[in-house]
């Protein structure tokens, strides 16, 4: 409770538990205990020894021009030149033709694949059939011969129960 009472008591009295945060100016000389003790003295107080900090000045700035283009200004850029060295020059803009060719050809060698990815699935589907064929006619072969096997298991028990009866 008297931890609560102290907190209830008012808003500008701080509790030795909770540090005050103040910010002192270049040419306050008050530590920073001092400036927390004294948080009953008024506004005016401290006016005279915090002086007002400032943002430093901007230097001088070129003007950026006017963004306003003409009418009669070339609304395209013209061609630049640039050294053979330069990156721009080794990886020109290409033209709607050329980009349409390389579209074209790229569409082209993109059906090729699919074409030949599609013949190989065939080819694999083929051989998946062959084998379940084949597969199925072992297993045919399979039951025969077990069935075989079978009868002569059982006439050669039947035969050796007679002649143990003789």
């Amino acid at each position: 409770m008297a931890s609560i009472s102290s907190h209830l008591d008012g808003p500008f009295q701080t509790s030795s538990a909770i540090p005050s945060i103040v910010q002192s100016a270049p040419g306050n000389t008050t530590p920073p205990s001092s400036q927390s003790t004294s948080n009953n003295s008024t506004d005016t107080d401290e006016t005279p020894n915090r002086s007002k900090l400032s943002r430093p000045q901007f230097t001088s700035r070129k003007s950026s021009g006017t963004n306003i283009i003409p009418r009669e200004a070339p609304t395209e850029a013209p061609p630049q030149q640039f050294p053979p060295d330069d990156a721009r020059a080794m990886s020109p803009r290409r033209s709607c033709e050329e980009t349409d060719k390389l579209l074209v050809s790229a569409r082209l060698s993109i059906e090729r694949r699919a074409q030949d990815m599609q013949s190989g699935l065939e080819a694999i589907a083929d051989q998946i059939e062959t084998v379940s064929k084949n597969c199925e006619s072992l297993d045919r072969q399979n039951q025969a011969l077990q069935d075989a096997i079978g009868d002569m298991t059982r006439s050669l028990s039947r035969e050796s129960l007679t002649s143990k009866k003789k």
